[in-house]
């Protein structure tokens, strides 16, 4: 059993299977239109989306050592008490994707703007550059979200490309993208990450 980690404020708890209540966690987080204020065509709408996305991060903990997190509160945070959970994050590997680790974060509203979304980037980041150092850790934004990109930065991630994502991704196609990376990539692993909107 992969173990949890903990930070100033956040218990960072292994999406290492597809379970009740760790899918529940994460389609009341998915499915609220609220968390995807920069991308409303996200929003999921049926539970078998986020136990696919729970499936998917316990193959990176299985094959890697290392996945994304659900992410709860050590302590309590306005009107969000201890033990909330208040999102999902981390790094993971999606080989059939890239070999790069995909560094990310998503928050429930009612956490945004308290430095948590940089608090579980470095956690990941660290984990990730622990966990397979030969492996660039990358990650993938909306230009106009300037809180996530920001984050990024503050990270200690730099941009390494912004362009239209893809026209063949629908969820993204025409929107103005943005790849970040802890290292110089190659052009070709470059390309391929563009590639996924």
């Amino acid at each position: 059993m992969f173990e949890e980690t903990v930070t100033d404020r956040l218990i960072l708890t292994p999406i290492a299977s597809a379970d009740a209540r760790t899918v529940d966690a994460i389609f009341a987080l998915q499915s609220d239109p609220a968390t995807w204020a920069h991308l409303p065509e996200a929003v999921e709408t049926d539970i078998s989306q986020s136990r696919a996305r729970a499936a998917d991060h316990g193959k990176s903990w299985a094959e890697f050592g290392l996945g994304w997190w659900l992410l709860r509160l050590r302590v309590p945070l306005g009107d969000l008490d201890t033990e909330t959970v208040i999102g999902i994050g981390g790094a993971a590997i999606r080989p059939h994707q890239a070999a790069a680790w995909n560094l990310g974060y998503r928050l429930t509203p009612g956490a945004w703007g308290h430095g948590l979304a940089t608090e579980v980037g470095r956690a990941g980041l660290a984990a990730a550059t622990a966990a397979r150092p030969d492996l660039p850790v990358t990650a993938r934004v909306l230009a106009h979200n300037r809180a996530s990109w920001r984050t990024l930065e503050r990270v200690g991630l730099a941009q390494v490309w912004e362009g239209d994502a893809p026209a063949d991704y629908a969820l993204t196609s025409g929107m103005q993208r943005r790849v970040y990376a802890d290292r110089a990539l190659s052009p070709e692993l470059c390309d391929r990450l563009i590639a996924l909107g």
